[in-house]
């Protein structure tokens, strides 16, 4: 029997290819029910390591930790606990954003030819102490400057409050928007929004992790064993060791556990994860942003990106809607071959155009700020001020086109 044509498809039948994502590919802001506030007691599990795993490593599962490393207890918590003194280490979550009510926007800057190193270096400071943005990368060559992002409520507070005070400066010459609609990859771990069995897991190409252990000094091979034991948790419910966070809080252990499988496996609405700070081991990412030709159907484009998620080299994977790109990708350009990972970007004939540059400095992991030569280490403030008055006559602007590049305040 002929297939239909797809102007005859009922919606159901235009869209079944969607079904097979956990989330559907959505718009931004939705909402979905069984949503909890990052403060409410189902929470309490990651709140309370979140707050003391710095002082008490034990709060992993250290019986899983031992068996998968070989090494006693007191080691591990020796190392865990050196390596976040030495700040190469930091427990964060990533939110499902995108389904909490919230938008999750990218956004890149480029600097017009002659931008002097005082004017981006204003931009940088001001990046960095911009409570409301909650990622950021700032690039030292390549075809853009900046790579930030957003979790905002409503999109004019992005352009108002983050972006107005200083898109119009001489020195800038484009800020474009990324929307993100699926969340893929971010530090090495599978998001919500990879394809197939893959959420959760811990992604590393083997060469990777073997020109990790030669090209730095920071860690070791049992080091990083420890980090991908925690990371690499099938649920959970094996990350961290209940019954020592209910000794250090008071609540009740089971519990706890319950309400964060929930959340995390079933719900699929919180990632926790290690993060290892690449910029202590001397690393730097390579970014890809790609446009792919306007007639490419959507469902092809998701494709792409589940094709490009099975690269282990790829250690960031976000796909974007309505903006002028639809992939970012970031590579170790100490642990991968960078040129490959290009060709194979540009062997996909809907690929129109791919624009490269290396990141040398990363603001903040969601929120947490990463500056630890500021003091700032871990430090998570985030502000989205929803009642901002938008009729003001004289809103803040960071006046980098003014003598000596000073930021009015």
């Amino acid at each position: 029997m002929a297939e239909k044509p797809s102007y005859l498809l009922g919606s159901e039948e235009r869209q079944a290819w969607m079904q097979k994502y956990y989330f559907a590919p959505r718009g931004y802001g939705f909402s979905e029910p069984g949503i909890v506030a990052l403060d409410s007691k189902q929470m309490s599990a990651y709140n309370i390591a979140k707050s003391t795993y710095q002082i008490y490593p034990d709060v992993y599962n250290m019986k899983r930790i031992c068996k998968m490393t070989g090494i006693k207890k007191e080691e591990a918590v020796a190392r865990l606990k050196r390596m976040y003194e030495e700040k190469l280490i930091m427990l964060v979550q990533n939110p499902a954003t995108e389904v909490c009510g919230w938008g999750l926007w990218y956004w890149v800057v480029k600097l017009k030819e002659g931008a002097s190193p005082a004017q981006k270096q204003q931009l940088i400071d001001w990046y960095q102490e911009k409570d409301d943005i909650c990622t950021g990368y700032k690039m030292s060559d390549g075809d853009f400057d900046f790579f930030n992002g957003n979790h905002m409520r409503v999109l004019d507070n992005l352009l108002a409050d983050v972006i107005g005070p200083w898109k119009d400066n001489e020195c800038v010459e484009y800020v474009h928007l990324c929307p993100i609609s699926r969340d893929v990859r971010e530090s090495n771990v599978n998001m919500w929004d990879a394809p197939g069995d893959g959420y959760r897991k811990h992604v590393w190409g083997k060469k990777q992790i073997d020109l990790l252990m030669k090209t730095q000094d920071k860690i070791d091979a049992i080091d990083f064993a420890i980090i991908d034991a925690i990371n690499s948790a099938e649920s959970v419910g094996e990350m961290f060791d209940y019954d020592r966070l209910a000794q250090l809080s008071g609540l009740d252990a089971n519990e706890m556990k319950r309400d964060f499988c929930n959340i995390c496996d079933n719900k699929r609405i919180i990632v926790p994860l290690l993060h290892l700070n690449h910029m202590k081991l001397g690393l730097t990412h390579k970014f890809y942003t790609v446009r792919m030709f306007q007639i490419t159907p959507s469902y092809r484009r998701h494709e792409i990106v589940d094709e490009l998620a099975a690269i282990p080299e790829f250690n960031n994977i976000w796909m974007f809607a309505d903006s002028f790109y639809d992939i970012c990708l970031t590579a170790y350009n100490e642990l991968s071959d960078t040129d490959a990972l290009r060709k194979k970007l540009e062997s996909y004939a809907e690929v129109e155009e791919v624009k490269e540059a290396n990141s040398d400095r990363m603001f903040r992991r969601w929120v947490c700020r990463l500056d630890d030569q500021n003091g700032y280490w871990e430090e998570c403030i985030f502000t989205d001020d929803f009642l901002q008055d938008r009729t003001a006559a004289a809103p803040l602007k960071c006046s980098l086109s003014c003598e000596g590049g000073r930021v009015n305040k």
